[in-house]
């Protein structure tokens, strides 16, 4: 798919496609960050276990 393909529709009066193509293209980019800061969180919430922060250590062994 070329970067001229949505002008070319447009000029042919097919604005369905064009907004489907919009739509799609639109929801790609919004999973992506969404999977991103998902990614970002897990990461972040694993460093902070490994660092120690997530409070005092539990003593089951007595």
């Amino acid at each position: 798919m070329t970067g001229g393909e949505p002008f070319r529709a447009l000029a042919r009066g097919d604005g369905d496609g064009l907004l489907h193509h919009l739509l799609v293209d639109q929801a790609i980019k919004v999973a992506i960050v969404l999977v991103a800061l998902l990614v970002l969180a897990l990461g972040m919430r694993l460093i902070w276990k490994k660092a120690g922060r997530a409070g005092p250590p539990r003593c089951d062994d007595r």
